[in-house]
């Protein structure tokens, strides 16, 4: 193994050096400062004084007195550090001829305590060019020598000219260098017994890529230091390698949810990196989100749309338990009320704007609002039959037809559109509409008057719009729900640009069919419309036992899974095909932590949020009710205060 000459050996590297120089002025200032205070003459300090000083110096606590360990205690093949940890050192000293990308990730993602160290020292390609000529021309006079004497020939020498000579020339090319790598790393475990297990796993994933490492017997100080951030080989056992096998041993690759842009998810729980991606990078933007009461569904939306609003993303809610209140007030967004009390109506009769842009044909709006209400009116009326549906859709026609609308209206968009009370007239004067004509009359004329029957009066010019539903009564949520959809489906095909949906207790869409229909057909043309819809739930039974439960799912790219009970990770685990060991994890999960699926993988992840943001979107009742607390008593002392100037 050949040693280039320049290595530096036990000397820190400039850095290091520039930081120890400079705490050393810092350390020799210091002392000049206590002399001088010690001393109110500028003479010589006597026996006594300079004792005094130097007990005192000695008492001042050093950055090496807070970051040294207690003890510290070098065995043959190992230490002990502290009373609580074992240590031992390792070098790899064989490699393979071939070696792979990425190859160190699965060692970094083992779950143990570990330093890893690498040394990488440049050789002089001159040198090494004659050294390959010597070579090659030793083995091809040895291959001739062979020939003449009729002696089978060598496959390993000829392999090794090979090899040697495609290195000549991709070195005479400059497309590869020559350096030399010591690979060093030092395990952690409570115990010896543990330790040796340890050693154990990580020598069989070494040695499985066919790295061979011995512990550094005898050696186990200088090997620890040479694993500590000293920038010091302390070994100096290294192994040539070129360019291509070099950048093999990158120790950050792996194939975690890291990018370079998009927005910060959570923290990898295998490996404590960081999640970061961009959604609408995936293949589609929709996402899912399943957990228990109480896991921190609401907590991660909330977190991701904070995010994303930074990154100019619109962002729609569907909010059944106002808890997007405080964030929609924080980032200036609109909050609509809907209920039987509130001021605010949707039309459900309105049209869009636009289907796909310019190349919407004559007649394709009308027709497509048309099939939409029919799965609004389904959900009003309940079961209705074949003939009833066919005098529905001829009433609905009319309907529109009374406002000149129809299915040969060049632009139907710029003409008023009718009510619900239009439609009822017209169920009433039509054979066989009488009975539905009735029905729908709760909603026109009867206790449910006033939420569906009157022209659209609202605008969603925020980046951020909560529709709240908390105070509508349950029999009218799926309807309310699906009449939100239909609006804001509406309005994200007539204005492209990327936006987030969250339909938050989506099983109040799932536990219907037309509603559930509705449902998956917007999410399945969602993404050419740059949009992407979240659907969280805590009923994964009612939503999987949907008809549309799992095409939504097969259509959505991004999956959120945090903890699980009991009776549904089961479920779950054959939904999205979940290992023995990714069960027990959502089962024992804490609040903010799960499984995250995007595209083809799939990580366990741990939600962060900075304490403002925390602070913004938290949840927890004890927190709400401190928060309105402290602002109550920070009013009261405005009060005062403005009392006491007056």
């Amino acid at each position: 193994m050949a040693t280039p000459s320049a290595k530096p050996k036990h000397a820190p590297s400039p850095a290091v050096e520039k930081i120890f120089s400079a705490m050393d002025e810092l350390l020799g200032l210091h002392r000049k400062i206590e002399v001088i205070a010690e001393s109110d003459k500028e003479e010589e300090l006597t026996k006594e004084e300079k004792e005094v000083i130097r007990r005192y110096e000695e008492g001042i606590q050093k950055l090496l007195d807070v970051i040294a360990p207690a003890g510290l205690k070098f065995e043959r093949s190992h230490f002990q550090l502290n009373e609580q940890l074992v240590g031992r050192s390792f070098y790899a000293y064989n490699w393979p001829s071939q070696i792979y990308p990425n190859w160190l990730s699965q060692f970094i993602n083992f779950d143990i305590q570990a330093d890893i160290s690498m040394f990488i020292y440049p050789a002089s390609n001159k040198v090494i060019m004659k050294m390959l000529r010597k070579k090659v021309a030793e083995m091809r006079s040895s291959i001739r020598m062979l020939q003449q004497r009729g002696i089978v020939r060598d496959p390993q020498l000829e392999a090794a000219l090979q090899d040697a000579e495609e290195l000549r020339d991709l070195l005479a090319r400059g497309s590869e260098k020559l350096f030399q790598l010591a690979f060093y790393f030092t395990i952690y475990a409570e115990n010896q017994e543990k330790l040796k297990k340890l050693q154990t796993d990580v020598e069989a994933i070494l040695g499985g890529k066919l790295i061979l490492t011995k512990p550094a017997a005898f050696q186990m100080e200088h090997a620890w230091n040479s694993c500590l951030p000293y920038c010091m080989d302390e070994l100096d056992f290294s192994r040539n390698m070129n360019t291509a096998a070099l950048a093999t041993s990158f120790p950050f690759s792996s194939s975690d949810l890291t990018d370079d842009h998009g927005i910060l998810y959570g923290i990898n729980r295998h490996n404590d990196s960081l999640i970061i991606f961009d959604r609408f990078d995936l293949p589609n933007a929709n996402s899912n989100v399943f957990a228990t009461s109480g896991a921190g569904k609401s907590y991660v939306v909330k977190l991701e749309i904070l995010r994303s609003l930074i990154q100019g993303v619109q962002a729609y809610v569907i909010d059944p338990e106002n808890e997007y209140a405080d964030l929609c007030r924080t980032v200036g967004g609109a909050m609509i009320p809907i209920s039987l009390q509130s001021s605010f109506r949707i039309n459900p009769f309105d049209l869009p704007k636009a289907v796909r842009g310019d190349e919407a044909e004559v007649g394709e709006i009308v027709r497509g609002a048309v099939i939409n209400l029919h799965g609004l009116f389904k959900l009003m009326l309940g079961n209705i039959t074949p003939a009833e549906e066919g005098v529905l859709d001829k009433a609905i026609l009319d309907t529109y037809a009374l406002r000149g609308i129809m299915l040969t209206t060049p632009d139907p968009t710029k003409i008023d559109p009718p009510t619900l009370g239009d439609l009822v007239e017209v169920l009433m004067t039509t054979d066989g509409g009488e009975a539905m004509a009735q029905t729908l009359q709760k909603f026109t004329k009867g206790s449910f008057s006033g939420l569906f029957d009157r022209e659209t009066n609202l605008e969603l010019e925020k980046e951020m719009v909560v529709f709240q539903i908390r105070d509508l009564e349950d029999v009218l949520r799926p309807i309310a729900i699906y009449v939100v959809l239909n609006f804001l489906w509406n309005r994200v095909r007539a204005d492209m640009r990327k936006r987030l949906l969250v339909v938050d207790e989506a099983w109040n869409l799932m536990q219907y069919e037309d509603s559930a229909q509705f449902l998956y057909g917007l999410i399945k043309r969602a993404r050419k419309y740059f949009l992407g819809v979240t659907t969280i739930t805590q009923d994964i039974d009612d939503f999987i036992n949907s008809p549309y439960g799992r095409p939504i799912i097969s259509n959505t790219s991004l999956q959120m899974l945090l903890k699980q009970s009991a009776s549904s990770v089961d479920n779950l685990a054959k939904l999205f095909y979940l290992t023995e060991g990714e069960k027990y994890l959502l089962m024992n999960s804490g609040v903010g932590q799960g499984v995250l699926f995007a595209g083809n993988t799939h990580v366990a992840i741990q939600i962060v949020a900075s304490p403002n943001e925390h602070s913004i979107i938290t949840t927890k009742p004890e927190e709400v009710m401190k928060k309105k607390q402290d602002a109550k008593d920070a009013s009261t002392a405005e009060k005062e205060e403005n009392k006491i100037e007056n």
